[in-house]
């Protein structure tokens, strides 16, 4: 019995056996994406108007700060020692966090949901949405400036707001139309129903 070398073998374009382990080893499992058929779903569309006293917001981007009181304590813990100071601080330093305007604006948007959903199930099938931004402004005008939001932007805002209310997930939008426009009153316009084949 001749004996060789992981490189040698490797060289002579053989592929090494596995080093056995103690337990099995589990294979992998891939993950698979969920589909849903092209099908004319059954149920009723939902939709309801928020009137607001300000103009519609865009979905506020998390902000991560540096967390001071995790800063202090780490210094305190580590007693002069720099590595362990480092080494506490690089874990723990920042903390994300989602503003409380978009937080609060989003509540809003959801007890809306709540009232038009009383008495009627979520979708759990594919939807399409359409929401309406108004924006004050004269009714022949169209919503542009940098401080109106992009309407992606709004849209992810009343999305984010209806999930698990309206839908199980906003992963189940499958379409989706918006629009801003302006008006005399702001508002938003939201209407979700099964999706059309």
């Amino acid at each position: 019995m001749v004996r060789i070398t992981e490189a040698q073998a490797r060289k002579l374009g053989i592929k090494p056996e596995s080093k056995k382990t103690s337990g099995a080893a589990k294979p992998a499992v891939k993950k698979r994406r969920s589909r849903a058929q092209r099908l004319d779903y059954a149920g009723e569309a939902i939709e309801f108007t928020i009137n607001l006293n300000e103009d519609p917001r865009p979905k506020g981007r998390p902000r991560t700060v540096v967390d001071k009181s995790i800063l202090s304590s780490s210094f305190l813990a580590a007693r002069g020692n720099l590595s362990i100071f480092m080494g506490m601080v690089a874990k723990n330093l920042s903390r994300t966090y989602t503003p409380q305007g978009t937080l609060d604006y989003e509540k809003l948007i959801a007890e809306h949901a709540k009232v038009a959903m009383f008495g009627k199930t979520m979708f759990s099938c594919p939807v399409e949405t359409e929401i309406t931004f108004v924006l004050k402004g004269e009714g022949g005008s169209w919503p542009t400036s940098r401080l109106d939001g992009d309407a992606d932007n709004l849209e992810k805002a009343v999305l984010d707001a209806l999930n698990g209310i309206v839908f199980e997930d906003d992963k189940l939008v499958v379409r989706s139309i918006r629009e801003k426009r302006c008006g005399m009153e702001p508002s938003i316009y939201i209407r979700v129903a099964p999706a059309k084949p």
